[in-house]
């Protein structure tokens, strides 16, 4: 807790999966360690916020379904050798959103 200030919370998100998330944005002091649920992520990196915020840097993607079940579409943001997608990059372009208002 002494490492995170909370600047404020961000409207709900909800996955194609149906999961509501209510995005918290927060300022992260370091020096501080994180683990990683392997169950959830490979990983963990950071990324620059002004990379973030970059409009050209998100990328609208898409694919089809199995069995002509339609089409979807995402966002993207590469970043170096990662590939930022989904709900991240979906709760990602909201902040992006939010902060050019």
């Amino acid at each position: 807790r002494r490492h995170v200030q909370i600047v404020g919370v961000l409207p709900e998100y909800i996955t194609a999966s149906a999961y509501r998330v209510r995005p918290v944005v927060a300022l992260v002091t370091p020096p501080f360690e994180l683990t990683a649920d392997p169950g959830e992520v490979a990983e963990i990196f950071e990324v620059p916020l002004a990379f973030l915020m970059n409009g050209a840097h998100h990328q609208r993607m898409s694919f089809e379904l199995p069995e002509g079940a339609g089409r979807r579409s995402f966002y993207a943001m590469p970043y170096e050798r990662f590939f930022i997608w989904g709900a991240t990059a979906g709760m990602l372009r909201n902040l992006f959103h939010f902060l050019r208002a």
